[in-house]
């Protein structure tokens, strides 16, 4: 019986040890789900009412769908399945408040974050001008003149 005991004992303390190794293992490793490993924001300097383009680069899970954020609010079209070929999920961001913006890109529980300072609106900006169109954006705040003037070209 004694010979039966010590077996049982062997064996339980395998299957223990076998489960905590299993168990460290698990936690250890990186999340299996996705990587976001960068977030880029087009143009220098930002301005409300610009429309500029977030990418985040995906360096594991190309399946998942990514999750964009500014300040904690999804943005609109997110969440954006990336391409399985080049590993970058874009999409346009048209911030609507002056200061500090948090943007975030979550895909699954990791998350990659960048703050970017955005300046009040110029009212005298358009499409192109110096408002939006250094600053690698555009804005829609004044609508283009020259249809309203006529043309005297001919």
């Amino acid at each position: 019986m004694s010979e039966q005991k010590t077996r049982a004992r062997r064996l339980g303390m395998g299957v223990t040890t076998f489960g905590a190794v299993a168990g460290t293992i698990i936690l250890a490793a990186p999340q299996a789900g996705a990587w976001p490993t960068g977030l880029e924001v087009s143009g220098t300097s930002h301005n409300v009412g610009c429309s500029y383009t977030l990418t985040a680069s995906i360096d594991v899970d190309r399946l998942l769908s990514v999750a964009f954020r500014d300040n904690g609010s999804e943005l609109p079209g997110s969440p954006v399945t990336p391409s399985l070929l080049s590993g970058k999920v874009t999409i346009n961001w048209t911030p609507s408040t002056a200061g500090k913006h948090t943007l975030t890109v979550t895909q699954t529980l990791i998350s990659k974050s960048i703050d970017v300072d955005v300046a009040p609106a110029n009212p005298l900006t358009s499409t192109g001008s110096v408002g939006c169109g250094l600053s690698g954006g555009s804005s829609n705040l004044l609508p283009s003149l020259s249809g309203l003037l006529p043309s005297i070209s001919g």
